[in-house]
């Protein structure tokens, strides 16, 4: 600061502050913009990365970080945190359990417990001393009890939010005649009278004028004296910030750590009669009710009560800034250190240290549980300090610390005050002094630009009149619903900041409040009937196990963490509690985006909860770790699986390309990109070349479970497994009640019962949506957090429609993929991705033919056909239990387990389409036109036979290993590899009606399926080796059918085709020996043929010799040509069918 006065030309060239000089510093535009530093990538020792990866800087320190610059209009990021600050509630769990104590949830009830605990007279530490009750420092020296005392006041100061502030009024602050500060009340004079009562239930053994014995930290960091009096039991409950923690860690009493959050209080003061009141919804927006008794007329019967807390951020945490004057080069220099120390990494180093000053910051400090536990902190502390810490950092109502020019001497008033109290001076006495010394500094005369100044940075600090309101949202512990706090930045705001400013950042946070569906008092408006709105039902599996057989006290202590954990998690989503009962929640949002990231984080924030231990020790709730394995053999090579040639395939195949990441982890450098997973690609992991399995087997082989010891683990489970289920669209009125009563609103009805069913159908710890959510997420900005797979189709309920099911998950856990077993259903319709087959599988491309030609011809009949195909072709597929890769107009992709059941289905499509209720426009195509086949018997009975009706359909199937990846947009698995280049050549390759197969496929079908191939009347014939385009390899080709009952006919009656198949006909007998085609061989000896193409392949796979060919004679007959009388043998009908030649009866 005295750098910046003096405009010292050699100055420091960057800082570590206390952030309470920061609005001093700002007045002199001492700081360097980092604005773009925090979002860019830095190079530090040659490399160039994003350090700070300022998305995980929890929001409240991003926003504590900047300034509104009024010259640019414009927020400013002008320091980086380093630090998190935040006072909580600690306690010794086993005291507390042992003498029936419990948690206080007020100051009131915390002096009443510290008397409680005074009255025992312990001596848990062995040292004939009796524990003090409360851990309060008395000694001016340390800096300690105005933090305390701000503690204490909070809750009845300030109910209305960050902007409500509780050190000055801000109402009258810029009213230079008057006192601003909130001394002088009923509020201050109760919690000066129980600063009183814990001091004197604390050590004594200090005197007031004691120097401190921690030299060199802040004064927010200064209390290690009573960390270390608590970790050793010399004193049993406190207030504190983090290092009462980390202190406790190396006590012999580790494990047993209570944290809980600031107390509260169910007054507060009314800032116009300076009176306390008793909260109610309308005065106390962020309040929770909890249960209390009510004496009437002698008689105490349960209530509940109104609670409001007021966590407060004590100090702000230490932070890093660049001074603005110094040289280009020492800035840069500067900006590179901070950088470093603001990076991830090194943020954890400073705060897993034992006896570091550095408290959580970021959002993995507060989520990452494995990490602290690997450094040597005890889970069960840890987890209940972080859940605490990071739930206060949420709160709406957080109270922030003094920012502002002579911060130092204000808070020398308030410790002068509590010295006076503490050495004896009566509370009015105090509250004379404190009041009397405010006024002194802030109704001078000669002070009246400092006044304006300290109003112009008081009011931006804490958001008055919401300007940016940082709360933004109600609710809290069981609030009437919440969401996500709006985090707009607490802005440092120059003096030149005039009404200009006020009027433009008002008009922010109304828009701001407007997205974030809030009133214009900040509550979260309950979500209205909408396609959007969203519906999320929670419940507990196994809770009725859980609930017969835990304690009653760890029953309700288990209950009510589950519903803090969720509850506090509101805030940051614009969630609303509809209603809740034992371990079911109804909660409602206004986006479905907003009920996935409320459910994830959900999901990863009950991993560290504090579970009471019994809870932890269930069998059903116990904590498991995973670890990622890698294949112990060598996986087969990349570049036998890819096809990795230039040549593309055809646009109907280029569409199953993985275009986003899938599970693995590794680029193999063919144009794919695995993932972030911790495991490698399932479909690689433990399987030799030729084992087909699922994509859930591969999950259970990607990770095995872990002990607590193993370094590589990742905890996946710890806990009750918490199953949420989500459904979109509320249509009805009658489906939301509003109560006059209290003011609550609850939701029933459709929306409801779908998403408690969607609920009831998942596992624990699974998040399954309905696909009314599913469509209606923006799945590109998510997929590289979330996973979400398609689950399948299911029947939930008699009463309810089948449906399409997606399971969401945080790419954190996705070990839980390996525990997921089938969903609760009373039927699956449809396989999901977990059944999709891996490894070797049996990939069928089937094409209708001239799909693109009837859709030029008439969209709208080739669409209703199109529609048909894929409705029968699924069916058939759920029949031989195929998996549906992809399905676009024409084209139907699937993938199998077994070859026969992929050759069976090709089949017994083509049997299907003759059968379908066709569009008349559809059947006088002459691509779908029906084609009846009359044939004699040996009786002499002539039989007609359809041979084509409607779509006409060809398949190429092919078996071989696959790359499999969960598409990042659709949730369904794709594949990758030689195998699928290869099946859509082959496809490409059939004619009219075929079903082709490679060779791999047919003899893997003939070996462990001959009888299912068999009892089935397959026959399939080698068409021979051949050259497919793209496949580098020849191929032999088999032509599959079912065998007819009906003999085939030896003599055709007179036919007509037409001139194009005509020309189909004399090319294929061109090619034969003796025809002007005869070039050469094809696939060796004995086959006779000459240069081959698609149409060679055909007539069956007989033995095309030069007999075969034999006169023939057509006449001109109205665009076709007529086979008089037999005249070739070789058309008939069973030939022509093969060929694809359609053939019509001679009307002549």
């Amino acid at each position: 600061m005295a750098e910046m006065v003096s405009n010292i030309e050699d100055s420091h060239d960057g800082w570590i502050l206390d952030p309470m000089g920061m609005g001093s510093i700002f007045n002199f535009d001492g700081f360097q913009d980092l604005t773009q530093v925090v979002g860019s990538n830095i190079s530090l020792n040659g490399t160039i990365r994003d350090l700070i990866v300022w998305d995980d800087v929890h929001p409240f320190f991003q926003n504590t970080s900047v300034y509104y610059d009024s010259q640019q209009r414009k927020f400013l990021t002008v320091v980086l945190p380093l630090d998190g600050n935040i006072k909580l509630l600690y306690y010794r769990r086993d005291v507390f359990a042992e003498h029936n104590l419990t948690v206080p949830r007020t100051w009131d009830e915390v002096v009443a417990v510290a008397k409680a605990l005074d009255a025992l007279g312990l001596d848990r530490n062995g040292d004939d001393k009796a524990d003090k009750a409360f851990c309060f420092e008395r000694r001016k020296d340390c800096h300690q009890s105005y933090f305390d005392l701000m503690s204490i006041v909070a809750p009845y100061m300030q109910y209305n939010g960050s902007s409500q502030g509780v050190v000055f009024e801000p109402s009258i602050i810029r009213a230079t005649e008057k006192n601003p500060a909130l001394v002088d009340n009923a509020a201050m004079k109760r919690a000066l009278q129980i600063y009183a009562e814990l001091i004197a239930l604390s050590p004594a053994d200090f005197a007031l004028d004691d120097k401190c014995d921690v030299v060199g930290s802040a004064p927010a960091d200064s209390g290690r004296s009573m960390a270390q009096r608590f970790a050793n039991s010399s004193c049993l409950m406190g207030v504190a910030l983090g290092d009462f923690f980390k202190t406790f860690n190396s006590s012999n009493y580790r494990g047993q750590l209570g944290v809980a959050l600031m107390p509260g209080s169910f007054e507060v003061l009314n800032r116009t009669t300076n009176e306390l009141v008793a909260c109610t919804p309308e005065i106390c927006p962020f309040a929770v009710p909890v249960p209390s008794n009510v004496t009437v007329n002698g008689t105490s019967s349960p209530s509940n009560k109104l609670l409001n807390r007021a966590p407060f951020a004590a100090g702000g945490g230490w932070m890093a800034a660049v001074n603005a004057r110094t040289p280009d080069d020492y800035r840069n220099y500067s900006i590179s250190f901070f950088a470093f120390m603001a990076s991830r990494e090194e943020s954890w180093r400073r705060v897993l240290q034992y006896n570091s000053p550095f408290d959580p910051y970021r959002l993995d400090h507060f989520t990452d549980l494995e990490r602290w536990v690997v450094a040597g902190y005890d889970a069960n502390d840890t987890a209940s300090y972080l859940a605490r810490a990071n739930e206060s950092f949420n709160h709406p109502n957080i109270v922030l610390d003094l920012r502002t020019p002579s911060t130092k001497a204000f808070r020398d008033i308030y410790e002068s005050g509590l010295a006076n109290l503490t050495s004896g001076s009566s509370v009015d006495s105090v509250i004379s002094l404190m009041n009397a010394s405010f006024a002194k500094m802030l109704l001078d005369p000669q002070q009246k630009q400092f006044r304006s100044l300290l109003a112009d940075t008081y009011l931006a600090t804490i958001n008055y009149n919401n300007i940016n309101n940082l709360n933004g949202s109600t609710g809290g512990e069981g609030g009437s619903g919440g969401g996500s706090p709006s985090w707009l930045p607490i802005a440092i705001v120059l003096p030149t900041v005039g009404a200009l400013l006020l009027i433009a950042a008002g008009v922010v946070y109304e828009v701001r409040n407007n997205r974030k569906h809030k009133n214009l008092f900040g509550k979260v408006v309950p979500p209205g009937v909408g396609p959007d709105t969203t519906i999320l039902v929670s419940e507990v599996q196994d809770y009725a196990l859980l609930a017969n057989s835990l304690p009653p006290e760890a029953l309700d202590r288990f209950l009510k963490e589950q519903a803090d954990c969720l509850r506090r998690l509101l805030l940051r989503h614009s969630g609303y509690e509809g209603s809740s009962e034992a371990d079911t929640f109804v909660l409602a949002f206004h986006s479905p985006k907003d009920a996935l990231l409320f459910a994830m984080e959900a999901q990863a924030a009950l991993l560290t909860c504090a579970w009471p231990v019994e809870v932890v020790q269930h069998h059903s709730c116990a904590p498991l770790y995973v670890q990622g394995i890698m294949s112990t053999a060598k996986p087969k090579a990349l570049d036998d699986i890819l096809d990795v040639s230039d040549e593309p395939i055809s646009p109907g195949a280029s569409k199953i390309k993985a275009l986003t990441p899938g599970l693995g982890t590794h680029d193999h450098g063919h144009g794919g990109h695995f993932g972030s997973s911790g495991a490698t690609l399932p479909s690689l992991v433990n399987v030799p070349a030729t084992e087909t399995y699922t994509f859930s087997d591969a999950c259970r082989r990607a990770w095995k479970e872990a002990s607590k010891e193993d370094s590589n683990k990742v905890l996946i489970f710890r806990g009750p497994r918490v199953r949420m289920g989500l459904h979109a669209g509320v249509y009805s009125e009658h489906d939301i009640c509003h109560s006059k009563a209290d003011g609550r609103t609850t939701y029933s009805g459709e929306t409801v019962n779908m998403a408690r069913a969607v609920a009831q159908a998942a596992q624990g710890g699974t998040v399954l949506l309905s696909e009314e959510t599913y469509k209606k997420l923006p799945l590109e900005r998510l997929w590289d957090k979330y996973l979400v797979l398609h689950m399948g189709e299911h029947r939930l309920r008699e009463s309810l429609p089948n449906l399409n099911l997606y399971h969401a998950l945080n790419r954190t856990l996705e070990g839980r993929l390996a525990y997921v077993g089938p969903m609760s259903s009373l039927l699956q319709v449809d396989p999901g991705v977990l059944d999709a087959p891996v490894g070797c599988v049996t990939v069928a491309f089937m094409n209708v033919v001239g799909a693109q030609t009837l859709l030029s011809w008439n969209a709208d009949v080739a669409q209703q056909a199109i529609k048909i195909f894929h409705t029968v072709v699924g069916d058939e597929l759920k029949r031989r239990k195929g998996y549906l890769v992809e399905a676009v107009d024409g084209l139907f992709l699937a993938a199998f387990q077994r070859p026969s059941d992929a050759i069976l289905w090709a089949l017994e499509c083509n049997e299907a389409m003759i059968k379908q209720d066709w569009p008349e426009d559809l059947l006088a195509h002459e691509l779908c036109e029906e084609l009846v086949i009359s044939a004699p018997t040996k009786e002499g009975e002539v039989i007609n036979t359809v041979v084509f009706r409607g779509l006409r359909l060809k398949t190429g199937v092919d078996t071989g290993q696959v790359l499999g990846e969960v598409h990042a947009m659709t949730g369904r698995m794709t594949y990758r590899g030689k195998v699928m280049n290869r099946a859509a050549r082959i496809a490409s390759t059939a004619s009219t009606g075929q079903v082709l197969c490679s060779s791999d496929s047919w003899q893997l079908a003939m070996t462990a399926d001959a009888q299912v191939m068999l009892s089935n009347k397959v026959t399939g014939t080698s068409l021979g080796q051949f050259r497919l385009k793209g496949v580098a390899e020849k191929i032999e080709i088999h032509h599959c059918r079912k065998v007819s009952n009906v003999a085939p006919a030896r003599r055709a009656s007179s036919l007509v085709m037409s001139m194009a198949d005509h020309w189909k006909w004399e090319h294929h007998l061109n090619g034969m020996p003796g025809g002007i085609g005869d070039v050469g061989m094809m696939g060796g000896a004995g086959n006779g043929m000459g240069a081959v193409g698609p149409e060679d392949i055909l007539l069956g796979g007989d033995s095309l010799r030069g007999g075969l060919l034999s006169p023939r004679s057509f006449t001109r007959r109205t665009g076709s040509f007529r086979q008089h009388n037999g005249s070739d043998p070789h058309l008939d009908p069973a030939n022509a069918s093969t060929l694809g030649i359609e053939l019509a009866p001679d009307d002549a």
